[in-house]
């Protein structure tokens, strides 16, 4: 995996002890050395990151319908922790902020995982109440 730095989220881009603010994508840059920090500002190099830490492919992302969405929220956050990027994935939300939209949560990976659907977002279908619930295996 592209290493983002030393100590697991790209560098400060605004830089001083300041309040945070938005990223300048400019100030986002990759180094010539490729170990260096990953230009998140790029989305090619965003999902690539992302697939690498999530463990599904830039397809699977892209499919959740959140990748852009994912990207803006990224870009609009000082720091570019990977722990902050894998719960914005997986949740749908930057950590202690709300979900990014409505749809984020409902999007999560967290419920990809376990081949679920968010509380609430989906039906089960007409009927599906005389059946017993699955047991998570094929019979």
């Amino acid at each position: 995996m592209p290493a983002i730095d030393d100590h697991d989220h790209l560098s400060d881009p605004v830089g001083g002890d300041g309040p945070p603010g938005p990223a300048d994508p400019a100030d986002l840059t990759a180094p010539a050395d490729p170990t260096g920090p990953v230009d998140l500002a790029d989305f090619g190099a965003f999902l690539r990151v992302s697939a690498e830490l999530t463990g599904f492919d830039e397809t699977e992302l892209r499919d959740t319908g959140m990748a852009d969405e994912h990207h803006r929220t990224l870009l609009a956050h000082r720091v570019r922790d990977e722990h902050a990027l894998l719960h914005l994935w997986y949740v749908g939300a930057w950590p202690d902020e709300p979900p990014s939209s409505p749809r984020a949560h409902d999007r999560g990976l967290m419920w990809r995982t376990f081949h679920g659907a968010a509380p609430g977002s989906t039906a089960p279908g007409h009927g599906s109440w005389a059946e017993a619930p699955g047991t998570g295996g094929d019979r």
